[in-house]
């Protein structure tokens, strides 16, 4: 099933959930001291997915299609050259 990204930042969080693991494409992870960061790619946007570690939840769920956004997810990501 196909949503647009204004009707998946409608949804619930558990809804949105269900999208992100029935049809959603994990990209990355990174961590802070409080989260784990999970990117997705579904359709034509990507969502992150807020992981609380010490509380064992998620806080958040957002799609977007800014590439201003994806920015921490890039300081991960290195390429070396030989």
């Amino acid at each position: 099933m196909q949503v647009t990204l204004q009707e998946f930042n409608e949804l619930t969080t558990d809804e949105k959930a269900w999208h992100l693991w029935h049809g959603a494409t994990f990209l990355h992870v990174y961590t802070t001291d409080q989260y784990r960061v999970n990117l997705f790619h579904l359709n034509d946007y990507y969502i992150e997915l807020w992981y609380n570690v010490s509380g064992n939840k998620v806080d958040h769920i957002r799609a977007f299609k800014s590439v201003e956004l994806l920015a921490p997810f890039l300081d991960f990501i290195h390429i070396s050259v030989p």
